[in-house]
């Protein structure tokens, strides 16, 4: 009886290290894929998601302060024509 419970708690054992063993094997893998594949992109000049997703933020931001110089610039050119008219309109008095 003894023996069969010792021959049982080695399979065991046996098993346990082989599913660790696999586990192990298997994320070594996925890194190793991983690794290429982020070596591949790199060659082709393709960029990763979170790259994509930061250079699309950084667009965004940029097209904002485009809009906003935009306005800045109408405002100004505004002014100028009024003060161009105001000064127009002084020297024809004198």
């Amino acid at each position: 009886m003894q023996s069969r419970n010792q021959i049982i708690d080695d399979l065991t054992k046996l098993m346990t290290n082989a599913f660790g063993l696999a586990q192990n094997a298997s994320t070594e893998i996925e890194n190793a894929v991983k690794s290429l594949l982020d070596r591949y992109l790199a060659d082709k000049g393709l960029v990763t998601r979170e790259e994509f997703d930061v250079l699309k933020e950084i667009q965004s931001d940029l097209q904002k302060e485009i809009l906003n110089l935009k306005k800045e610039i109408n405002i100004l050119k505004s002014k100028s024509r009024t003060t161009k008219t105001e000064i127009a309109k002084k020297n024809s008095k004198n």
